[in-house]
């Protein structure tokens, strides 16, 4: 059996549990062309999302019941499974997807509807599969490139697949230009193997886990921006964070409120403040201040 994705491969071993298989994880793993620990770690992806429904024998699992879905998955979750199925294409893969889930998901979008989708159907999968090896192994790979006028190559180290502003970017390291890099996963044309592994360095892995956008800066401090919020807005703010990093700090007395956020760099918080404009006023620091009113003015000059 060829290499697949991972999403794939743990649906796939979910299924076969379901029909009452009995699994063994070096054969699996023989099976689906990975190493015996990843097939260890998909069954233990399989039981922090459905519980823990698997006898173990050795190194053999078989289920003692079926997973039922609609009793682990909230209508919600069920929708996030939809958008994957969506993502990936996974309907037209009759193998991975059961006419018991399907008709969950249905169900589900006869209430649910998710206006925010993906802007990529990601239909590259030969792609994604690639990266999804390298990531996995830290291979130093070849990446082909398409930009607006022209393809260019780099020698990319592959860290990680991140869905941001509803598109997905592979980020990592540029060796070709030694810094840190988001990549439209959509415009990646080729993926090429040079057969060498890399060290994965500290601080871009800590990097990584605090991104919030695709403008966030690899090596730059973190800038404080504190916002005021007027008190007819204020409720949008206590009920969604706009950024991961969004902390109320303050309520007033005529009920605004101090919103506080952590960046690396002004663009990621331009739209927030532009989208909300009057309602929110920069508190601190006063570059960010001095920069809207330079955007807002080159705006309403049409420049």
């Amino acid at each position: 059996m060829s290499q697949r994705s991972s999403l794939y491969r743990t649906l796939d071993i979910l299924k076969r549990l379901n029909d009452a298989k009995r699994l063994c994880v070096s054969t699996v793993a023989i099976e689906y062309e990975v190493s015996e620990r990843t097939i260890r770690r998909d069954f233990e992806v399989i039981r922090e999302i459905f519980g823990d429904f698997l006898s173990k024998e050795g190194d053999c699992y078989q289920a003692y019941k079926r997973v039922l879905l609609e009793d682990v998955l909230l209508a919600t979750d069920l929708m996030t499974l939809a958008n994957i199925v969506n993502i990936f294409d996974i309907v037209s893969q009759k193998s991975l997807i059961s006419e018991q889930t399907e008709a969950l998901i249905n169900r589900s979008m006869a209430v649910y509807d998710f206006k925010s989708r993906p802007l990529e159907n990601l239909k590259n999968r030969d792609v994604i599969r690639e990266l999804e090896h390298a990531i996995k192994f830290h291979k130093v790979i070849k990446i082909m490139y398409k930009t607006e006028r022209f393809v260019s190559e780099r020698i990319f180290h592959p860290y990680k697949i991140l869905f941001l502003n509803e598109n997905f970017y592979l980020v990592g390291e540029n060796i070709t230009k030694s810094n840190f890099e988001f990549l439209r996963i959509s415009l990646i044309e080729e993926v090429i193997d040079t057969k060498k592994t890399f060290f994965l360095k500290h601080d871009i892995v800590d990097f990584i886990k605090k991104i919030q956008t695709p403008w966030a800066s690899f090596g730059d401090d973190e800038i404080v921006v504190r916002l005021r919020v007027d008190k007819s807005v204020r409720r949008f703010f206590i009920l969604k964070k706009y950024l991961p990093s969004q902390e109320v700090v303050a309520y007033f007395d005529n009920g605004d409120i101090e919103v506080q956020y952590k960046v690396t760099n002004f663009q990621e918080i331009e739209e927030l403040i532009l989208k909300w404009l009057p309602k929110v006023r920069i508190i601190s620091p006063r570059s960010l201040n001095k920069r809207m009113k330079n955007i807002l003015h080159k705006k309403l000059l049409g420049i």
